[in-house]
């Protein structure tokens, strides 16, 4: 088996531990579940491990000149340069160019060095190195690529390296393996199947009926390069024409499965919707005679979300976030429709979806690894939405990128602080996670499920993208509070919903706490020399139910910018770093020394005191003339 480096922590470790376990079906079945929870114990110690990410330096050489006007050309100039990669004392040559499409609006681009023939680099003959430019966290690519890793999907190797070039320190970029044949040769599968991947410029590669006459337009066949396309057009006619009924037999047969399933999955953790029309490969290897699916691009993830209404580059880069997506986000498209609709693979998903919030293992340990045993697999992945995991793997990459992040040469988009960023990152884990689990994985009070696939909440009418939308909603959530809890989400019931999250400071007995929102509607009371229009369009109350009970909270809420044209930002509210909880107690209004997070779209404030009988009214304005 092939060694682990601890300090590397090679996202392909688990893809190794998998290939023994392959290798290991001939043995006895009590020894193959021994080592099945080995291996799963194995995966989860390289999880641990995220304490020790270590970058490694890329040294690159090139003419002094040439290395300015890279970095410093128009955007959309294709133009090379000669360069040499140095590794070991020895200059492998190659050419350097501008890669990517938003990327290459600003002065840190992302970069694509080809090797001249008969050259590799790390059995490489492409060296892809993504900016994150558009991603000030830095880290929405190596936490998705590492869920896919885990999950034991098809994928690249992926790497951060500090670029250095003429011994100059440039930044910090993200490497990702070329995909192409040689890399599935690599993986096991074959260099000589069928390759496509989806056209990011027509939008069309969803798999529709409307499209599938069109598929030359939508796709670029990338292996073999021809123009046959007839294989990716009959499977799409299958998906097309099976009913959701027999889905799941389709799928096994066409299909590596478990691919689809973990791209829903990975999709739903991370609400990530721009995909399923672009942003996707299809391989069909001729060794397995299946095809699957590698997911591609997350900067626009984790809470980031496009702007259809707004012009180049602000539908792009905007402060716009959501965390509240459900599973079926994103463009239509048969093969997710079908596989959510379908009650086999629907449950498939929904117990890898509980296998990643780290829920349900007890539940999954006979029937479900019994089956992974039985096809000679591997799981990884267990928890790694769970909060305690997530906020490890942030904050170890937090520790690894602030080092360097002041001295890059040349800047990526301008917005908030990196500490700033990365707590963004948290908070979305720490408003999605009750989310996902709630709607997809508990039931109602009524013993009914929150959430079936395209079958609850349908749209009435088409959404008017000219004007302004509001769905006034009041929500409210009841919680019981221990005296040793240490944080308490607040989800609403029926759409599960979170609708605030109270840290708790002190609790003399087991309480009830009530919180109701009123939501995109400017509130009906505001402080003194205040105008509504300076207030953001929400409402607050906070009730202690049980007598007698001595309750101290710090509290997190949250305010809605989804869209330029579903927000509930006021007209009046030029800076969201200008705002302030203020909260009415005694029937006067006080204000809060308030903490926002403009990303995230989160206010918090320490150290309120609540009292039985006595609600508290919130409101977050910024302080100015009526």
């Amino acid at each position: 088996m092939e060694k682990i480096n601890k300090k590397s922590v090679s996202l392909n470790c688990r893809a190794t531990l998998q290939g023994c376990l392959c290798k290991a079906k001939a043995l006895p079945y009590s020894v193959k579940l021994f080592f099945t929870f080995v291996f799963i114990l194995a995966a989860g110690w390289v999880q641990a491990e995220a304490s020790e990410i270590q970058f490694k330096t890329l040294e690159i050489e090139m003419d002094p000149r040439d290395a300015e006007v890279l970095f410093r050309k128009e955007p959309y100039d294709t133009s090379t340069f000669p360069v040499a990669v140095v590794e070991e004392g020895k200059r492998i040559p190659g050419r350097v160019e501008v890669i990517g499409q938003f990327s290459r609006n600003f002065l840190k681009k992302s970069i694509l060095i080809k090797l001249d023939e008969g050259h590799k680099w790390q059995g490489n003959k492409k060296i892809s190195l993504k900016s994150m430019a558009t991603d000030l966290s830095y880290m929405r690519e190596w936490l998705a690529w590492n869920l896919i890793s885990s999950l034991g999907m098809v994928s690249p190797r992926v790497e951060y390296f500090r670029v250095n070039i003429n011994r100059q320190f440039i930044g910090i970029f993200f490497f990702i393996e070329w995909i192409d044949p040689s890399m599935f040769d690599r993986l096991g599968l074959g260099k000589d199947g069928e390759f496509y991947n989806t056209n990011d410029e027509t939008f069309c590669g969803d798999m529709s009926p409307d499209n599938q006459n069109r598929l030359q337009e939508c796709w670029t066949k990338l292996s073999p390069k021809d123009r046959d396309y007839t294989s990716l057009r009959k499977m799409i006619e299958g998906i097309n024409e099976t009913p959701v009924e027999h889905f799941d037999s389709f799928l096994s047969k066409h299909f590596d499965v478990d691919s689809v399933i973990n791209w829903l999955v990975l999709n739903t953790i991370i609400s990530n919707g721009d995909t399923y029309n672009k942003n996707y490969f299809l391989y069909l290897s001729k060794k397995t005679g299946k095809w699957l699916v590698i997911p591609w691009d997350f900067d626009l993830s984790f809470g980031h979300n496009a702007d259809p209404v707004l012009p180049f580059p602000k539908n792009i880069l905007n402060d716009n976030y959501i965390y509240f997506y459900p599973p079926e986000l994103g463009s239509p498209n048969p093969l997710k429709e079908k596989t959510l609709k379908n009650e086999q693979l629907f449950q498939r998903f929904k117990n890898r979806i509980s296998h990643v919030l780290g829920v349900t293992m007890e539940r999954e340990s006979q029937g479900f690894f019994t089956q992974l045993l039985k096809e000679g697999k591997l799981l990884g992945g267990f928890a790694w939405f769970r909060p305690d995991e997530f906020h490890r793997s942030v904050t170890a990459l937090e520790h690894s990128i602030s080092k360097d992040l002041a001295k890059e040469r040349y800047p990526g988009a301008k917005g908030e602080p990196f500490a700033r960023q990365v707590e963004a990152l948290r908070l979305y884990n720490q408003w999605r996670y009750p989310l996902l689990k709630k709607l997809i994985l508990d039931p109602t009070p009524f013993n009914t499920a929150h959430w079936l696939p395209y079958f609850i909440f349908p749209p009435l009418t088409p959404v008017d993208m000219t004007r302004r939308q509001t769905i006034p909603l009041v929500l409210s959530a009841t919680a019981e509070v221990l005296p040793n809890d240490k944080s308490v989400v607040m989800i609403e019931e029926l759409l599960a919903r979170p609708v605030g999250v109270l840290d708790i400071q002190s609790l003399n007995k087991p309480a009830r706490v009530r919180l109701e929102v009123e939501t995109e509607r400017s509130p009906e009371s505001v402080p003194p020399g205040i105008h509504p229009s300076k207030c953001i369009q929400r409402t607050w109350y906070l009730d202690l139910k049980t007598p007698d009970t001595m309750l101290k909270v710090n509290i997190h809420l949250d305010y809605l910018q989804e869209s330029s044209l579903r927000h509930e930002i006021g007209d009046g509210v030029p800076n969201e770093h200008n705002l302030s909880l203020w909260v009415m107690k005694n029937y006067r209004w006080q204000k809060l020394q308030t903490d926002v997070n403009t990303i995230a779209n989160i206010l918090k404030a320490e150290g309120l005191e609540l009292v039985s009988s006595n609600v508290l009214r919130f409101v977050a304005c910024e302080e100015g003339v009526k």
